[in-house]
């Protein structure tokens, strides 16, 4: 008894895998078979049923007039070539309205008892089908009125042996496709059988924990199967993949502080460079200007003195001049480092620029701000949105042909959405980009770079016939270097 239990215990992997996969598509294969058989067999019975009322039915409304004027030889005819016209039909008995047999399909006699099974005349309301055995098999019989039972009735045998035939048809396309799927279960067995092994567990062990990250998994290799081959090269892998991480976290981190460097240096470069516009500015304004106004103030004294060498319209022209100049002076100041943003902020600087650029060159400008708030902005990040409010605008000047440009400044607590629009011409983007890089115009980029460094996402969406729209989104708290993608 006690060898008896641990029989199974003792068999081999290989052989318990077979049984298993044998027994499962065995049952399966069975299980199958006989529901098939039988829902088979009711599906067929039924149309078996269906079509032999169709055929009593048609024969029933045939046989009417031929009863009435009692033309037997007519009947025998029906009844005769009913079973060359149909395999299923077996007999067919017509009886007048007392139930005495008028005419039947039989050649050698009706067999006994036949006559016996089912009364005449019976209620036309309870005309059915029964099932009768048979030397052949069961035998449907379906018992129809003629002219509901005033004339006749009429009862019609239908054989089930085709039934059975194709249901046997059937199952035998079943058991062989089952047996061809056992022998194909029976090769997939012995492929896994083979395969399962202690190894195959310790690979997939390391390999869970390569996937957590720990990649000085390895395993034991032991012969020169094919699975050792397969440890050792899951080895290789393991050592590959382990050696590959470490350069690969070596060279983000290098990366990352290169672009830590650049960020850097790209910060400084443009602090020098708004340094240099507001020293230049402040000279203009400080030293040119004056100088100017001396010049002007010269100039007049000059008109009004009673000197004859002097032509007075030279000095009225030496004037103009001199005022002119006076103006372009004041207005590169500005441009390079309007005093209003340092003085009064963003927005009040924003509004001198869209009026003078405005007047000068003839196009609307519709300027929104929202949620004004009375705090400043960090200074770079004002500097920031003057610089791109600019330089959008001097685009649309330059290139847009346009009528009329929107700015929309929306302020937030944590960020600043600028929009600026133009109903100008428009251009492909990505060609514009590729080709001012190449022309070292770099307005569009510039723009870009001064959001990047700020953490920004900056968005230009165009195209031919459209107009232009710049999209600006930038924190107010400048994000780390590493947070924001490229």
């Amino acid at each position: 008894m006690q060898k008896l239990l641990s029989l199974p215990h003792s068999v081999p992997l290989r052989i318990k895998i077979m049984g298993i996969v044998i027994l499962f598509v065995s049952l399966l294969g069975l299980i199958v078979i006989m529901e098939t058989r039988s829902h088979m067999k009711q599906v067929l019975s039924e149309q078996l049923e269906k079509r032999g009322g169709a055929i009593a039915s048609d024969v029933a409304s045939r046989s009417t007039n031929l009863m009435l004027v009692g033309d037997t030889f007519s009947l025998y005819e029906i009844a005769r070539g009913l079973s060359s016209h149909y395999e299923d039909v077996r007999y067919l008995l017509i009886f007048d309205k007392n139930g005495h047999l008028v005419v039947h399909s039989f050649k050698e006699g009706i067999p006994n008892g036949l006559l016996d099974i089912r009364p005449i005349p019976a209620d036309p309301i309870s005309n059915g089908t029964i099932t009768l055995e048979s030397e052949e098999g069961e035998i449907l019989d379906i018992l129809v009125p003629i002219a509901e039972g005033k004339v006749g009735w009429l009862r019609l045998g239908m054989s089930e042996i085709s039934l059975y035939r194709s249901v046997d048809q059937l199952s035998q396309l079943l058991l062989i496709t089952t047996v061809v799927i056992s022998l194909f279960g029976l090769v997939g067995a012995l492929v896994i059988s083979h395969l399962v092994t202690k190894p195959i567990r310790d690979l997939a062990t390391a390999s869970q924990g390569i996937a957590r990250g720990d990649y000085s998994q390895r395993v034991s290799t032991l012969g020169a199967d094919e699975i050792a081959n397969l440890g050792e090269t899951f080895n290789l892998m393991a050592s590959s993949i382990e050696r590959y991480t470490k350069e690969r976290e070596a060279l983000v981190e290098e990366l990352q502080d290169k672009e830590a460097v650049r960020q850097e240096l790209l910060k400084k470069v443009i602090s020098a460079q708004e340094n240099e516009r507001k020293r230049i500015s402040r000279e203009l304004h400080d030293e040119t200007s004056q100088s100017l106004t001396s010049l002007i103030i010269g100039l007049k004294l000059l008109t009004e003195l009673d000197a004859p060498n002097k032509s007075p319209s030279m000095a009225l022209e030496l004037k103009d001049l001199a005022s002119s100049t006076l103006q372009e002076v004041h207005r590169l100041a500005v441009e390079l480092r309007p005093t209003v943003l340092d003085d009064m902020g963003l927005i009040p600087a924003v509004e001198r620029f869209v009026n003078s650029f405005t007047r000068q060159y003839n196009i609307d400008v519709d300027l929104h701000v929202q949620n004004k708030i009375n705090k400043r902005l960090p200074g770079e990040l004002e500097i920031t949105l003057y610089r791109i409010v600019q330089e959008a605008l001097t685009n649309v000047a330059k290139y847009a042909e346009a009528l009329n440009a929107s700015i929309l400044l929306e302020l937030k607590p944590d960020l600043v959405n600028l929009i600026i629009e133009d109903d100008g011409w428009g251009f492909d983007v990505d060609q514009t980009l590729e080709s001012t890089i190449r022309d070292n115009h770099l307005g569009i980029a510039g723009m870009k770079e001064r959001t990047a460094l700020l953490g920004g996402e900056f968005t230009i969406e165009s195209s031919p016939g459209q107009g232009t729209t710049v999209y600006v989104r930038i924190p107010v708290e400048r994000r780390d270097v590493s947070g924001f993608k490229n």
